[in-house]
């Protein structure tokens, strides 16, 4: 199978019907607010298998696909994009070892890891606001010799290097820490 050209005017039109602007911050988990706000959960199935596989390209372009071995859900996703993308790269390698895990305090308990040491992995999320939580997972998956290659997302809103590619299919608008006093 060869993946379709994916025309980025429409991944743009995607995301831009699934953007709320407010004039007055919102606040967006605990630690950041936006004057935008994109809500993921209304990405058709359609939408989201269009992004996967624009997404997957990229990755391809910079990355030796068939290297990779995990694929590993964050906890906090509300879309289907791990999935769905995990579905695509398996039918575009004809891969039958590429594996699909849910990142989690079980996954790392004692002795539950062993068939992932040593293994090119790659994290994927919905949204990486800050970039703290996928930078957590990251730390935590490379001490327990997890090898990450890459993130990947839906929207990336860090406008910043991390300690390995981001590869997302919108760049989101960016996010303001929100500092509490006492």
């Amino acid at each position: 199978m060869d993946l379709p050209e994916v025309d980025y005017n429409r991944i743009q039109e995607i995301f831009m019907r699934i953007t709320d602007y407010s004039e007055i911050p919102i606040p967006i988990g605990g630690r950041c607010e936006s004057h935008y706000y994109y809500r993921v959960e209304d990405l058709t199935e359609e939408e989201i298998k269009l992004c996967a596989t624009y997404v997957l390209r990229r990755f391809e372009k910079s990355h030796d696909i068939d290297q990779i071995k995990v694929l590993l859900k964050l906890g906090g996703s509300v879309t289907l994009f791990a999935e769905v993308l995990f579905a695509i790269w398996c039918e575009y390698t004809g891969s039958d070892d590429l594996s699909l895990e849910v990142y989690s305090d079980f996954l790392f308990e004692n002795g539950k890891l062993g068939f992932l040491r040593g293994k090119n992995t790659v994290l994927v999320t919905d949204v990486i606001t800050t970039a703290r939580s996928t930078l957590e997972a990251h730390t935590t998956s490379t001490m327990r010799g997890l090898r990450i290659n890459a993130w990947i997302s839906l929207i990336d809103r860090t406008f910043g290097p991390g300690p390995v590619p981001v590869i997302s299919a919108f760049t989101g608008a960016p996010v303001s820490l929100i500092t509490r006093l006492g």
